[in-house]
């Protein structure tokens, strides 16, 4: 982790990722009703909470997110939310931020939400302010120009 990056703090970090949740999980919830809904439409199938269609919704409903953040993310290192609370995520070696990268960010994120939130709140006690998916995909946040 580069000495002259501003370390960002666990609120903006937060405040930023509530900001996505909003801004990808309509997006997501859009894309993902007008699948199913096709889909429904198409086949003549009634979805049913945890029918074969309906987890299959669901993962698709994860691949499209990840596709969004992937996208920011490897395009300018930047969410809408991130932008909106100037934070840009970069590697720790400095070099391009891949799709690999951005697969693994993505995945450790979903880990620690499934942690029940864990893995971002050991932010708070990290002393670079890292979550499990920081450490899990070589990669953090820094605070971009004001």
């Amino acid at each position: 982790m580069s000495v002259s990056a501003e370390i960002v703090s666990f609120p903006r970090r937060m405040a930023a990722v509530f900001y996505d949740t909003l801004l990808i999980g309509v997006t997501t919830a859009i894309l993902g009703g007008i699948i199913a809904t096709s889909i429904a439409h198409l086949s003549g199938i009634q979805l049913q909470p945890g029918s074969p269609l309906s987890n299959a919704l669901f993962i698709l409903d994860l691949i499209i997110a990840f596709g969004l953040f992937g996208w920011f993310w490897t395009h300018g290192g930047q969410t809408l939310g991130m932008r909106a609370w100037k934070i840009k995520v970069i590697t720790e070696d400095g070099s391009p931020f891949l799709w690999t990268h951005a697969f693994f960010r993505y995945v450790g994120a979903l880990l620690s939400w499934m942690a029940l939130g864990v893995g971002y709140w050991i932010a708070i006690f990290d002393p670079h302010k890292l979550t499990w998916h920081d450490r899990f995909s070589r990669t953090y946040l820094v605070r971009t120009a004001r």
